[in-house]
């Protein structure tokens, strides 16, 4: 799998583009994701909802691991979101990496930024690697 059709697959996937969801950058081991801030996706108070943000996150890291292991598929077997400080303003970015991979398994850290550059949430995620894609 080149990785054209994985940035396909991922703008492609039906909750990551109702979320708007945009792929930025995917490196071998590593990708960037952004979303529009909208009033849809935010709480009260005007502050992105935490879901939306772990939501970011997990997608980065999965897009990560995918871009690690090109032509595998992955299921997301954990997700750890520290949030520090709200979002209130974007585009949000998230910038994934892979920090350890392998055959069956990849370990990736997850930033998220907000419209300012402000770093708002730290993501750790683990991710398995299924069977290839069946696209």
């Amino acid at each position: 799998m080149e990785v054209g059709v994985l940035k396909e697959i991922i703008e492609n996937d039906p909750f990551l583009k109702l979320l708007g969801v945009k792929v930025e950058r995917i490196q071998a081991g590593s990708c960037r994701l952004s979303l529009h801030y909208r009033d849809e996706l935010a709480r009260f108070g005007n502050i992105l909802n935490g879901g939306v943000t772990a939501t970011l996150a997990d997608a980065a890291g999965g897009c990560a691991a995918l871009s690690y292991n090109l032509g595998k598929n992955e299921v997301t077997v954990d997700l750890d979101v520290s949030y520090l400080r709200p979002i209130s303003e974007g585009p949000v970015a998230a910038e994934s990496s892979v920090v350890k991979g392998g055959e069956s398994i990849a370990y990736t850290i997850t930033n998220i930024y907000d419209g300012k550059g402000n770093l708002c949430a730290i993501a750790k995620g683990t991710y398995f690697y299924l069977n290839e894609f069946n696209i």
